[in-house]
This record gives C-alpha cells, structure tokens and sequence, in this order.
C-alpha cells in the first residue's frame, strides 16, 4: 500500500488565504472523487465498479483507501463477502504469510495508522477481515518490487527508496511525520484531511507528475500485470468463480479496468459510491489555511 506515500512526498509550504476562496474541490473521474459542499464539507468517497462479459465472471472492482471511516470499511466487507472470490492487494516480505497479520497495539505504528489516528480515521489492515478462505493474495512481494526497482533505475535513487522509508515505522519521515501531528492543532489536522483527500481525488494525474517513470512502475505497473496474471489463471479454472471482486487501492483501479475491456471485453453495468473521509474547511485555523493554499501547478494537476 505504498501510493498514499507517494502522495506524501508532495508536501510545500504555502501563504494564507480564507477557506471560502480556496480553489473548490472538484468531482474527477476515476474511482475517487471528491464533493466540495456549499456549507464547508468535503466528502470523500471510492468507487466500486461492476463489469460484466459473456461467458465470463462477473467482476467488480473495488477502489480502497488506505484510511477511512469505519462504516466505510463495514460497508466495502460487505460487498467482498458477497462474491465468489476475492483478489486482494497485499504487499509482503518474501516467504510471510499472504494475509496481512493483526496490528500489535505495542509497536511502532505504520505512517497509515499515525496519519489515521491523528485525522480521525481508521486504517484498512486494522478493519477488512481477510481471513476468508476465497480471498487471494494477488501482489508482488517487497523483494519483487526491490528487484524492479533496481533493474529501471539502473543503479540510481528513485522515488520508490523515499516510499519504502516512509512506510518503515522507524524512518526519520515516519517519526518526523508523528512529530507534525503531536504539535498540530486541531484546525491544522483538519487541514491536513483535506489536503490528502483532495490530492487523492487527483491521483490518477498526480503520480505521473511527482514520482518518476520506474516508481510508477514499481507502484502501478508491474502490481496490476501481476493481479491481472492472477485473474487469468482464476477465471482459466475447471469450474471458475461466478463472480470476483478485484480489491485494490483505487489508483490501481482506471489500469485494470482498461486492461478488462481490451483483454476480455468487459463493459461497466453498475457503479456504487462508498465515502472513506469527510473535512469541514469551517474547523481549519491560520496555519492550517496557510498549509492549503497551495498553487496547482506545484502538483502537476490537469
């Protein structure tokens, strides 16, 4: 689950303005969007989209964001239980167990559950049960990702080094991340929901300008070959499912639909919306309105 990390990695300094001439957050296409209300209310939401095809299962793919409401996380368990087989993301180490383990309360939190915390969300690994035994594990190990990492970079940095030390509970980003929120005020972490939902909103444009064209691989590309590899040998079965949900990040999501309707000659028949995160601009204070007022240009957004 390294994307929201990579999002991360575009945090500027800004100047202050008032919320209600803040730019609006806008509906994008996609599987996230975003409904700035009249009243200061930004909700959040993923999407889930069915697909169907002749003679094939039917498939829903389902956008996850790594951090949200409870209720959010309730109502996505039930539509995965509700199908045949589920194909999960889940990035290990090489040889641990391909279900996500229990979160241990006593150790140093991952970047997603001190983010979650601090914002008054909850994090995915602590709320989706993935004990069932139609779900599988669909992802590359971390020694994969390393390995595809090294090959496109050629022995130079990437992007991929800084997301992997972000996602290490004792790097000095994730420490110096728990430090921002420790002396945040209220209307600052108000801010901060904010400004992650709203570039979230923006993903599908906003990697390809901020991490460079190996990491994009290593985070997007070279994941979806290898869930899709898994959905050709699941529907490829004596007696495949009826039906398989494809539960992925949703800046996975717009690739493997594509990769559907030209490889398959799927079609979207059904859509539902599931809101994740909801921010008042009313709640954000000075320095909070300072952290948001930041150019669009600086994240590359159509």
């Amino acid at each position: 689950m390294p994307i929201l990390a990579a999002v991360l990695l575009a945090l500027y300094p800004v100047q202050e303005r008032d919320y209600r001439a803040l730019p609006p957050i806008h509906m994008e296409p996609g599987f996230v969007r975003t409904v700035d209300r009249t009243d200061g209310i930004a909700v959040s939401q993923t999407a889930a989209r069915k697909l169907v095809a002749p003679g094939k299962p039917d498939v829903w793919l389902v956008g996850a964001a790594h951090i949200g409401l409870k209720q959010y996380y309730q109502d996505l368990q039930a539509l995965l239980d509700a199908q045949e087989v589920v194909l999960f993301e889940g990035v290990r180490q090489k040889n641990a167990s391909d279900r996500p383990g229990k979160i241990d309360p006593k150790a140093p939190q991952m970047i997603y559950q001190i983010i979650g915390s601090s914002i008054g969300l909850d994090f995915q690994l602590a709320d989706i049960q993935y004990d069932r035994p139609s779900w599988i594990n669909s992802d590359l190990t971390m020694d994969d990702l390393d390995r595809i990492n090294k090959k496109g970079g050629g022995g130079k940095a990437t992007e991929f080094d800084s997301v992997r030390k972000m996602l290490d509970p004792q790097s000095a980003q994730t420490k110096m991340l728990a430090g921002f929120f420790q002396s945040a005020s209220p209307g600052m972490k108000e801010a901060f929901k904010i400004f992650l939902i709203d570039r979230l909103a923006k993903v599908d444009t906003l990697l390809a300008t901020v991490i460079d064209p190996t990491t994009l691989n290593v985070l997007l590309g070279a994941r979806n070959k290898s869930v899709m590899d898994v959905f050709a040998k699941t529907i490829s079965r004596p007696e495949p499912p009826r039906t398989v949900a494809i539960f992925y990040g949703a800046a996975h999501q717009t690739d493997l639909e594509k990769a559907l309707k030209a490889d398959y000659g799927y079609k979207e028949v059904e859509q539902k919306w599931f809101t994740f995160a909801k921010a008042d601009r009313r709640r954000v204070d000075s320095a909070g309105r300072q952290f948001l007022d930041v150019p669009e240009k600086t994240f590359g957004s159509s």
